[in-house]
């Protein structure tokens, strides 16, 4: 074992780190059959071998994340996307499905709206699943600094009641859990927040980045290393009067894009036609 200094604010302590331990825990060994990670949220499925599987779009134990342009209906996706993995009547709007959920909290956070507007989000979620799920729990933390954000949800994810029963987590949005998305050091502190939440919880975490304008890119240093580290990339883009939603990276097979729409009801459901289709054919709602 090593000892290392750790200096805070001028004390010197000292960190013993045994490095025994992490050769042991991070060896692996080709010979041994390790199993893949547990699938969250699927979106269709895939024939191999004459069986089918579901197309994950997370895994538990990993992070995803959504791009988009301002107002371009990335918070619609997260709702399709937390609807399908509580169930209930959501599957009626996507083909989105919640995998291993059945006992597990979904805690959403939201960065920048008000309690009016993240409630509508929430209601939303709750009219597309077609009950109250208790299982459902969100939290609005505009008026607090990004730091005090940040420590609240690692509070709710690793000390909070819930923590040993947590699935699936949205954050709407990354970028405003750090003060400055073009500091190098803080991003890559934050992507690596986003590493350890999720292996240490064994949940899926989701959240949302904006793109820079006029590219297709999330904004600076906080968009490059989450793009790096996520599992699958979402990317969100309108066309005409519906929008399409692109698996831009995974580490699994990709799932297939799909489109979506407003309903009368103002919630999101998947569309049956293309953007290349919509002049001739009648809107369903």
């Amino acid at each position: 074992m090593i000892e290392i200094p750790n200096i805070v604010l001028g004390e010197i302590k000292t960190e013993i780190i045994d490095f025994s331990a992490i050769e042991s825990e991070s060896y692996i060994d080709a010979s041994l059959d390790i199993k893949p990670q547990p699938i969250a949220l699927s979106l269709g499925e895939n024939e191999y071998k004459g069986n089918y599987y579901p197309i994950p779009i997370g895994s538990y134990g990993d992070f995803s994340c959504i791009v988009g342009a301002s107002k371009g209906g990335k918070t619609f996706v997260k709702s399709l996307l937390v609807a399908g993995y509580l169930g209930g009547n959501a599957n009626l709007f996507s083909d989105i499905k919640g995998h291993n959920s059945n006992d597990k909290i979904v805690l959403e956070f939201d960065t920048e709206q008000s309690h009016y507007h993240t409630q509508r989000v929430t209601r939303r979620v709750i009219e597309m699943v077609g009950n109250n799920d208790e299982r459902y729990k969100t939290y609005s933390l505009r008026k607090y600094e990004p730091k005090l954000r940040f420590e609240f949800i690692e509070y709710m994810l690793l000390e909070s009641e819930y923590r040993n029963n947590i699935g699936l987590v949205s954050i709407d949005g990354f970028v405003d859990l750090i003060t400055d998305f073009n500091n190098l050091e803080q991003s890559t502190q934050l992507t690596e927040k986003l590493l350890q939440w999720t292996s240490k919880v064994n949940c899926h975490i989701t959240g949302i980045l904006h793109k820079n304008f006029g590219t297709s890119k999330p904004v600076g240093h906080v968009g490059s290393s989450i793009l790096k580290k996520a599992e699958t990339v979402m990317f969100i883009e309108k066309e005409n009067e519906i929008t399409k939603v692109t698996c831009e990276y995974s580490r699994n097979m990709p799932f297939k894009e799909f489109y979506f729409e407003i309903d009368k009801n103002h919630l999101p459901r998947v569309a049956d036609y293309t953007p290349k289709e919509i002049l001739n054919k009648s809107k369903p709602f």
